[in-house]
This record gives C-alpha cells, structure tokens and sequence, in this order.
C-alpha cells in the first residue's frame, strides 16, 4: 500500500511535466526539410505525397500526444502505463496508431513499415520507417514519434545514432506495409 500511495503521489508531483502543447503546430522549415528527405528516397516519390506525408508525420505525433495526455520523459510516461495510471502511448502503441493514420492516406509512391531496435529486450523500441515503393527496409526514413514526446524525429535507418533498426516482418505483414 506504501509503494502505491508514493506513485500516486509521484504521479500527482510530476504531473507537471505534461508534455501538452496549447495548439497543435507544424514549422514549415520541418515540413520542408522531411518532404526533402522523403523525395530523395527515390525519384519515383511524388513530391505532393511526400509533403503531404511530412505534414501528416509532424502533426499526427501531437494529436497523439493530447489523446495519451503524455507526460514528459517517455520513460516516465512508460513507467505511469505499466503502473496502470495511464491507459496508452508505449513506443508500440505510438507506432500502431501512426502506421494506422498513414496508411489510411493512401500514398502512392511510399510504402510503410515497422521497425524494430532490440527487439525482445527491456529497451526494445519500436517505430515506422518509410520506404519508396518497393524499395527495401535498409534504405528508409525513420519516423519516431515517441523519443520526444510527441514532436516527430526522423532520420535515414543507418543514421540514427540511438537504435540498430531492423524490420519486424511480422508487425509490418500484420498492417499490410509488406507483401504477404
């Protein structure tokens, strides 16, 4: 009972540290810089879709953050859902509702994907990459909504220098971003 009422009131204390915004907002330097990365990936990505696709990513990650009421650090925000205080917003979770949201977009010249760091270990991280169509996983962008709470990080697979990406073939058949 001790250890309850202490998170409780850690929870309570820190609650504080919410990661709420007061209105959602996309920089356009940001849409311009992912919409770059994107069309690079090859010279069959649409430019249209690929803004479109980076406006999306930008936005969609703090339309979950005010859906989670995620508090500040992620870690912290994990530790309040394994504890039961909060319902949702697992690295997992921010991956299944991204992939969800973009995938119902319907995009042309990209294709989807889940990824995977550590898989099956206690800091497994999860995410989505995007590819161009067909193109194979190695060559994506990561979109990582969950590192910062919400404010969307990308980079190329290779590049990231937190996580060694691999492709959970199994998520991304489950969500139909791979041939079957």
């Amino acid at each position: 009972m001790k250890q309850f009422l202490f998170l409780l009131l850690v929870s309570i204390i820190l609650g504080g540290c919410s990661a709420k915004q007061d209105a959602l907002h996309v920089m356009p330097d940001q849409v311009s810089a992912l919409t770059s990365e994107l069309t690079q990936l090859s010279p069959d990505v649409d430019y249209q879709e690929a803004r479109m696709f980076a406006y999306e990513s930008l936005l969609y990650p703090q339309i979950l953050a005010e859906r989670y009421g995620l508090v500040y650090p992620p870690t912290f925000h994990n530790f309040l859902i394994n504890t039961g205080l909060k319902d949702r917003g697992l690295c997992y979770q921010w991956s299944e509702d991204m992939i969800t949201h973009l995938k119902s977009l319907k995009y042309q010249s990209a294709d989807l994907r889940w990824g995977v760091a550590n898989k099956g270990e206690f800091n497994e991280h999860n995410s989505v990459v995007v590819v161009a169509k067909g193109a194979p996983f190695r060559t994506g962008i990561l979109i990582d909504p969950w590192r910062n709470s919400g404010v969307l990080y990308w980079a190329k697979i290779g590049d990231d220098p937190d996580y060694k990406w691999v492709e959970n073939l199994e998520r991304s058949r489950y969500y139909g971003t791979v041939e079957r």
